[in-house]
């Protein structure tokens, strides 16, 4: 496996697992940030047979948001947050 690849996380599977779920439940989960790797994954899926218009149109219709909001989500800079430690 390369490099660039090993950090990748098997989304099924961490939806499935207990822990996430637990996280999930608690609050620790920052849901908007997980759908948007969600919608980043499928769109990396879709885009081997459909055209870049056609993903983000068919990812903007199951998410119900718009094909801008979609774009953005896609292609704009990601800034890491800073995470709260306590100290």
């Amino acid at each position: 496996m390369s490099e660039k690849y090993q950090n990748i996380v098997d989304i099924k599977e961490l939806i499935n697992n207990p822990s996430f779920k637990e996280y999930l439940s608690l609050g620790l989960i920052d849901e908007i940030a997980f759908r948007n790797a969600i919608i980043r994954h499928e769109y990396r899926i879709l885009k081997r047979k459909n055209s870049a218009f056609e993903s983000i149109m068919i990812l903007a219709e199951k998410f119900n948001l718009s094909d801008s909001a979609i774009n953005t989500i896609l292609f704009r800079k990601r800034v890491k947050k800073k995470v709260f430690t306590g100290i």
